[in-house]
């Protein structure tokens, strides 16, 4: 066998040797402030596909859930109605369970809350301000730099 054969063989097998780990997340988007009726707003809609792209994109295996409407803002931490959604996370094999709150009337106020699977322990909570913005582009921009926060903490 010739040696730059042998070279490129040994090279791919160092290459092999070491495990890349993707993290497993598993997201909630809670719509607070709106009635039970009536279609997911598209503020709730932009974030769910945020969240997927973006930890797509940094090499994470990710799902969700349908989103939720609650009537109110559910305090800091973890809602009690987002139970069976982290329940079904946790038999899926997830790692990380992400959930966010989009608050309404101001559908630009979001609470970013990422948990432990295995403990339930809230890891992070990134808030993201209201804003006005001048386009959907500059608005879409902003919303994945928020995220990118999130998606460069899970390991």
């Amino acid at each position: 066998m010739p040696k730059k054969a042998i070279l490129i063989f040994l090279l791919v097998c160092a290459v092999g040797a070491f495990p890349l780990y993707s993290g497993t997340v598993s997201f909630l988007i809670i719509e607070a402030g709106l009635p039970e009726e009536g279609p997911a707003s598209q503020q709730s809609i932009m974030w769910e596909n945020s969240l997927m792209d973006i930890f797509f994109e940094f090499g994470h295996i990710v799902s969700n859930s349908p989103i939720m409407r609650l009537p109110y803002i559910p305090e800091a931490g973890f809602p009690d109605e987002a139970e069976g959604d982290f329940e079904s996370a946790r038999e899926g094999g997830m790692d990380y369970f992400l959930i966010a709150v989009v608050q309404h009337p101001s559908p630009h106020n979001v609470s970013l809350r990422l948990f432990r699977i295995s403990s339930q322990e809230m890891l992070l909570e990134h808030k993201y301000a209201d804003r006005t913005y001048r386009t959907k582009k500059e608005e879409l921009d902003a919303v994945k730099d928020n995220i990118i926060v999130l998606a460069r903490r899970i390991r």
